[in-house]
């Protein structure tokens, strides 16, 4: 597989390919682990134009196919979207912001994230009735939380938007694990589970150590995964300019990200 056409020519991507080789080609596994939105994809203007590019969708199962390298992708989307979207049988996948698993062909949820839907789905409904006066918002509910977008909505409605919703959810505070995301309001039970959790969870699934991790990922609801990868010893990848501190390693956006995994495909060839 070639890398895009493309000069590969930030710094980064051949330190890190060259890092993710060397530990492969010592004997380590490799767990690379992807946020979609933002990271694999870019960031368009409603979750269902985020189309991954075939030849990137070719490098991920490239990758997943040799042995020793876990690929998996764990998103703020709902799980049954996320895998219906990546399209790889091979890949491990966490949705609903890490709420939800798919591992070697089977699904994980906590009876955690379960019981929490008796209050989320009913504060879902009170802050979709808000939108209608919110042209250009909507609320994208999840199995196990949803999501306020208003990367559509004019400006000067923005912070009304934000003040409401906000307003909305102050009673429950207690319980929900809100991320304040670029163009979005991020609502999740606060249970102690996030892409932290999940990445782990990926991370562990083959019990076979030593592992070199790779979590890449571009925003806020991301933060908790970087900072695993980091106390695991990994590389943490920032994807663009709003990527949280905790990425020890930056690219600037998707495309650079495509075109690491490309030419990491082909030092492990």
């Amino acid at each position: 597989m070639n890398p895009p056409e493309r000069i590969a020519n930030h710094p980064m991507i051949k330190t890190i390919s060259q890092k993710l080789a060397a530990a492969y080609h010592s004997g380590q596994r490799l767990a690379l682990v992807f946020d979609y939105d933002g990271t694999l994809t870019p960031l368009v203007d409603h979750p269902r134009l985020a189309h991954l590019d075939p030849a990137l969708r070719e490098v991920l199962a490239q990758l997943a196919a040799w042995p020793r390298i876990t690929v998996g992708v764990v998103s703020g989307r709902a799980l049954d979207n996320l895998i219906d979207t990546v399209k790889l049988d091979t890949l491990s996948y966490g949705g609903s912001t890490g709420l939800e698993l798919y591992m070697a062909g089977e699904r994980r949820v906590t009876d955690e994230a379960l019981a929490s839907c008796a209050f989320l789905d009913p504060l879902c409904a009170t802050v979709e009735e808000s939108m209608t006066a919110y042209p250009g918002a909507w609320v994208e509910k999840k199995p196990f939380g949803f999501t306020v977008h208003y990367r559509l909505l004019a400006g000067d409605r923005v912070e009304p938007l934000r003040t409401q919703t906000f307003s909305l959810l102050a009673p429950h505070a207690d319980r929900l694990y809100l991320l304040d995301n670029p163009l979005a309001i991020e609502v999740l039970p606060a249970i102690g589970q996030d892409k932290g959790t999940a990445l782990r969870s990926i991370v562990a699934q083959s019990g076979v150590e030593p592992v070199t991790v790779l979590y890449a990922g571009d925003a806020l609801n991301d933060e908790a995964a970087l900072t695993a990868t980091v106390e695991m010893g990994g590389i943490a990848l920032g994807i663009g300019p709003e990527a949280p501190a905790a990425a020890q390693y930056r690219l600037p956006d998707p495309m650079a990200l495509h075109e690491l995994l490309a030419m990491l495909a082909e030092e492990i060839a």
